[in-house]
């Protein structure tokens, strides 16, 4: 995070009734210092121009154990994002999130277990993309045999879409 904390002492004369209002002061201030941090850290976790990859799968059978790697990178930042989703029902549904306007994908790879693998899994090691979500549908047998699959990839812009990571919205605050 990018915030600093502060600390301000105040120095009042010893009483009960001044001991518990600086007790209460420092609470507050702890507790502003918290917010401040809080706020700060959600600017900074704001992704506003991340891109999705929504992928439905339709298939007749699966043939073995696959697993599909997909590797996105943020060509920007450098930011490398891994995908790993097993496929053990025909009727599937994920989202991928790019985290960046400017993305390659740079491994779609299914992995069948132990025996074959498919590279450039429906062609999408294929440049880079800019600006564009996908809607891929993947339907057939699913199988090391490419040709027994179809993959229907759809690019279309998209409207700016914001992830925020989930330890920016709530923080451990020692006391």
């Amino acid at each position: 995070m990018g915030g600093t904390a502060v600390e301000a002492v105040i120095i009042i004369p010893q009483t009960k009734s001044r001991t518990i209002a600086n007790m209460a002061i420092n609470k507050i201030c702890t507790m502003l210092i918290a917010l401040s941090m809080v706020l700060s850290a959600y600017a900074e976790n704001s992704l506003e121009q991340t891109q999705t990859l929504q992928i439905y799968t339709n298939f007749k059978s699966i043939i073995g154990k696959p697993s599909w790697l997909l590797i996105i990178r943020d060509v920007d930042t450098g930011l490398v994002s891994p995908y790993l989703f097993d496929i053990q029902k025909n009727d599937s549904f994920w989202v991928a999130f790019t985290y960046g306007h400017n993305y390659k994908i740079t491994a779609s790879t299914v992995q069948f277990e132990g025996c074959a693998e498919i590279k450039n899994f429906c062609n999408l090691e294929n440049g880079i993309i800019s600006g564009k979500s996908m809607y891929m549908t993947l339907a057939g047998v699913l199988s090391p045999d490419p040709q027994t699959l179809r993959c229907n990839v759809l690019q279309y812009g998209d409207t700016k879409f914001t992830i925020v990571k989930n330890d920016a919205v709530s923080p451990q605050i020692n006391q």
